[in-house]
């Protein structure tokens, strides 16, 4: 199946949906705050803070962050390692939440302190997820892409609720023709949002009362359908006494909610910093030659004025030194001509 990626760099952060056919697969935000992040593919010097047998692994120092967990499962050919030793490893899984990153080794050390030895960027690591990917450049949209209820074509829709120790989904009938055209639908509809949204872990999901055997197998298997095109590892358990499915689906990196939206689903400070930059820059190309002025709230003028990152130079670079950005009550972009 053909397979591309639509590219948008922006100032504050790096977009990519991808799509197979026509069809949108995935969604993937590279931060420019999380520059120095191990990322998945990427190969880091780490030194072995701790051998821990009650993990099966042992604890490495990164160079940055939180330390990271090297197994000893399925190395079979990493030499017999202690504490203080330098080695290469290859990031397997991203930190996220409070847990370090999980690495793989892969040899000697490239380097005599931790850190990075080989860093991908978001084009690069999709091409190494997907070798025969190909690439354009144009407007990524992330708007809708976290909202808590999507509508069931058919009718229905499905809301997907985020908690510390799993994904919660329901499926809710509303004007759909029958139980089963909802569930069925809903079950291609939730196994395609996991994917498109990087979610995983736990997901408990609630379907319409089924009361039929038959009717449970149809939706396991469209689901199982499904998994297979997923490149996640996914596992899926039957219908519950109670209608649940329980499902697990891997995750080797933060959801696309984790990045976009704090704990209570409101976008961050950064995200909106962020989408302001995208409206000034936006405003500047339809606006040639004008003098661009950005109104933003307190919590966006305070991060645009201690920033993580450099944001000013590049936006400079891109548009000249033609825009200003002003303290209001909220959002607002203006050409001043």
């Amino acid at each position: 199946m053909k397979r591309r990626a639509v590219i948008e760099e922006l100032v504050g952060e790096t977009r990519a949906a991808v799509y197979e056919g026509r069809k949108l697969v995935e969604l993937h935000l590279d931060r420019w705050s999380d520059f120095n992040k191990p990322r998945c593919g990427e190969q880091w010097t780490a030194r072995i803070a701790t051998v821990d047998p009650s993990v099966g692994g042992m604890w490495l120092q990164m160079g940055q962050g939180p330390d990271a967990l090297l197994s000893f499962k399925g190395q079979k050919d990493m030499p017999r390692l202690t504490e203080g030793e330098r080695v290469n490893v290859v990031i397997a899984k991203e930190a996220m939440a409070e847990k370090g990153p999980v690495v793989r080794y892969i040899g000697e050390p490239s380097r005599d302190t931790p850190g990075v030895v080989l860093a991908l960027n978001l084009r690069e690591r999709l091409t190494q997820r997907f070798p025969d990917i190909t690439f354009e450049a144009s407007s990524v949209g992330l708007d809708t892409s976290t909202e808590r209820t999507v509508a069931i074509p058919g009718g229905g829709s499905i809301t997907i609720d985020r908690t510390q120790a799993l994904i919660a989904v329901d499926v809710d009938k509303g004007g759909a023709t029958t139980v089963m055209d909802c569930s069925i639908n809903g079950a291609k509809l939730i196994m395609g949002q996991l994917r498109q949204r990087r979610l995983g872990g736990l997901i408990a999901i609630d379907f319409p009362n089924l009361r039929q055997p038959r009717h449970r197998a149809s939706v396991i298997r469209v689901m199982e359908e499904m998994a297979e095109a997923d490149p996640a590892s996914i596992r899926i358990a039957p219908f519950s006494r109670f209608g649940v499915v329980e499902m697990t689906r891997g995750q080797d990196g933060a959801s696309l909610d984790a990045q976009l939206n704090d704990r209570f689903g409101e976008p961050t400070v950064e995200t909106r910093a962020i989408h302001a930059l995208r409206r000034l820059e936006r405003e500047a190309k339809a606006s040639a030659g004008a003098q661009i002025v950005l109104t933003v709230d307190k919590a966006v003028w305070d991060w645009l004025g201690t920033p993580p990152f450099d944001w000013r130079t590049p936006m400079t670079e891109r548009l000249g030194a033609r825009f200003t950005v002003e303290l209001g009550d909220s959002l607002d972009v203006r050409a001043d001509r």
